[in-house]
């Protein structure tokens, strides 16, 4: 009698686990899906935790510039180089060579040359004027003027000659970073305007 019930307890006992495990395994595969954040949850588009993330040493950095990204692309810091051709008379030219994004600002990069026999003659504004004097011009009209030139912080209210064959590496920055994705315009003194710039 002990044995008949020892056995029936057994079988019992069997019977619930094997019911216990069927019900985890189809709540594993039919369950509801979870609703909350978990351990491995992407966090909403544009939302930040602690910091930004970093990807592993040895994989790729995500693109933030993908088809289907509703987002504007930001700018990465630091310098891009081009060859965008401002000014040229035949004898002296200016030439956007660069944009270098740093801290919420773009620095322009430009470079003068002549081959003029006697030089070319440059003027630099006061300060107060050199800083109206040149703007970009954004993709939705904005103009913004920059907060820093050359000729503001090395040669204010003076005027010079570029000696032939001479270059002369001149800047403006601007309090701006434009979205990746949008052009953007330079214009620079009264020596012309860059269209199309991205960075």
């Amino acid at each position: 009698m002990l044995r008949k019930h020892l056995v029936g307890l057994i079988v019992g006992v069997v019977i619930i686990v094997a019911l216990g495990a069927a019900a985890v395994v189809w709540l594993t595969i039919n369950g509801p899906e979870p609703t909350g954040p978990g351990l491995d949850a992407a966090a909403p588009a544009g939302a930040t935790s602690s910091g930004p993330t970093q990807p592993a040493s040895d994989s790729p950095a995500p693109s933030t510039s993908g088809p289907g990204t509703a987002a504007s692309a930001s700018p990465e810091a630091g310098p891009r180089q081009m060859s965008r051709l401002l000014y040229d008379d035949g004898q002296n030219t200016a030439t956007v060579t660069g944009l270098e994004v740093t801290a919420g600002t773009v620095r322009v990069q430009l470079r003068y040359t002549t081959r003029s026999p006697g030089g070319w003659v440059l003027s630099c504004p006061a300060r107060t004027a050199d800083l109206q004097s040149s703007h970009l011009t954004m993709a939705d009209g904005r103009q913004v003027f920059p907060v820093d030139t050359y000729c503001a912080s090395q040669r204010p209210g003076t005027d010079f000659t570029l000696r032939p064959g001479a270059v002369l590496e001149s800047w403006g920055v601007f309090p701006v970073v434009p979205s990746g994705d949008d052009p953007f315009s330079l214009t620079w003194y009264d020596l012309g305007t860059v269209e199309g710039l991205k960075l």
